[in-house]
């Protein structure tokens, strides 16, 4: 998520009292980093109860019925001409791509808290092609963050490469790069359609590509067991429909540096929560690369200041 460079907060929207907001934020807050990192957790519990395309066929499907709630509730304007070919490309990219590389990835073995790791640094890569794409100016951060979040990445796998990942961690590399490349996309033709249509168009296009593609590749059309059931609905409701609102509503309130200072405990909590819920083993090298690669996305999203300036910025802080 690119940096936003706003001093102060943004105006509540009408109905919401500041002094609601007060509290109101920190408990958003709290509460999206375990709404969103849900999201690793319960596609490893899906990937082991269907098939990869069931459960991207289900999570498309279940998260295209709330977004159509939320548009015939807001009514926002439709694409126009080109806007059509630009949002199905970034569905191709943002949603099928990242998805489907990501869920491969957890049915092929890697574990859900490797996988949350490796797509966390797609933010920082998404500032360092940024130039490249949209022709802005590149600062120093994004590139020294990079390197030392890639660094954590290898110190968590560094005893596992040879082992039991192998080549499968391609996967979720893949994931983060289609990620990357769905944000830019976004970023360069669709800001200026309304984020709901935007939604509601790449979420129709990834089921309409699925539904497609399922005849060819042999899987089940529906889940096959209440958990599969249950893991396609928290997929759907919860880390794509809820994720979503929270993450709008706090980038509404706050800014884009407040929401990517949340994104950055993503992987941790992964990890964490991956420990009595999938079994997987919390180790010396996972701790360690963890630490190192959050400082990597902290340093890259130039939350980390020099001193001089850090009057200022403990102020900024302190209104957002």
């Amino acid at each position: 998520m690119l940096r936003d460079r706003r001093a102060g907060p943004v105006a509540p929207p009408a109905g919401v009292a500041g002094p609601s907001r007060a509290w109101l934020v920190p408990v958003l807050s709290a509460l999206f980093v375990p709404v969103y990192a849900s999201g690793f957790i319960a596609g490893k519990i899906a990937t082991g109860h269907m098939a990869v395309p069931t459960v991207l066929l289900w999570r498309f499907l279940i998260a295209l019925v709330v977004v159509l709630v939320a548009v015939l509730a807001t009514r926002p304007a439709m694409p126009q001409g080109r806007s059509w070919v630009h949002l199905v490309v970034t569905a191709l990219l943002l949603q099928v791509g990242q998805f489907a590389f990501c869920y491969t990835g957890l049915a092929a073995g890697v574990p859900a808290g490797v996988t949350s790791l490796v797509l966390g640094m797609a933010p920082l890569l998404v500032g360092l092609l940024t130039p490249l794409v949209l022709s802005t100016r590149l600062g120093a951060a994004p590139v020294i963050g990079l390197i030392i979040g890639a660094c954590g990445v290898y110190i968590v796998l560094s005893d596992r490469l040879g082992g039991d990942l192998g080549s499968t961690i391609v996967l979720p590399v893949l994931g983060a790069l289609s990620m990357a490349a769905g944000t830019l996309y976004q970023k360069r033709f669709n800001d200026d359609t309304p984020v709901a249509t935007s939604v509601a168009v790449q979420m129709g296009t990834s089921l309409v590509v699925t539904a497609a593609a399922m005849p060819f590749l042999g899987a089940a059309w529906l889940p096959a067991d209440a958990t599969g059931w249950w893991a396609a609905l928290w997929l759907g409701v919860v880390n794509s429909a809820g994720a979503f609102v929270l993450m709008f509503v706090l980038l509404r309130w706050r800014s884009t540096v407040h929401v990517s200072s949340l994104l950055n405990l993503v992987p941790a909590v992964t990890a964490l929560a991956a420990v009595p819920i999938l079994g997987e083993a919390l180790t010396l090298h996972a701790v360690a690369g963890l630490a190192v690669a959050l400082i990597g996305m902290y340093v890259g999203l130039g939350l980390v200041t020099r001193p001089g300036r850090r009057g200022r910025t403990g102020a900024r802080a302190g209104r957002a």
